[in-house]
């Protein structure tokens, strides 16, 4: 199976100085096929080596905030929305037609507080935050 780049340098992100043996557990690879695969990234100018393993280079941070606003190119990852023609829920797992999603404004009932974004029409949860929704052209909700 193809490493996803998304998913790999968010683990990257996360965890400063991420050395190939953790890669290899994270993705159950073997040590070889991690080493191989960190190279190829490193290769690509998105990670440095220092002592403490691995970590992202100026040009990685910006290809993970392009992948956090855009979606990444892998249709199975299930953080990106962007290139598939539609947004996929995390909690229930639905499928929103991108041209039907609407930016919704935040709300502010008695006892709940709901920010503004755009919102799975099943279960209610917050596919995308307002700021992610603006830069993705979703239009917003008419009155």
């Amino acid at each position: 199976m193809k490493t996803n780049k998304h998913q790999t340098l968010r683990l990257l992100h996360k965890n400063h100085g991420l050395q190939a043996r953790e890669v290899a557990r994270h993705f159950e690879y073997s040590r070889a096929t991690a080493r191989s695969y960190l190279s190829h990234l490193a290769r690509q100018g998105l990670l440095q080596r220092w002592s403490s393993g691995y970590v992202l280079t100026e040009k990685g941070q910006e290809r993970l905030a392009h992948y956090e606003v855009m979606g990444c190119d892998h249709p199975d990852c299930p953080r990106c929305h962007g290139k598939a023609g539609y947004l996929t829920c995390h909690r229930c797992r639905y499928r929103l037609p991108r041209h039907t999603a609407r930016l919704r404004p935040a709300r502010n009932f008695l006892v709940l507080w709901w920010p503004g974004g755009v919102r799975c029409p099943k279960c209610l949860s917050q596919i995308l935050t307002e700021q992610q929704a603006r830069l993705m052209g979703v239009k917003e909700e008419q009155p």
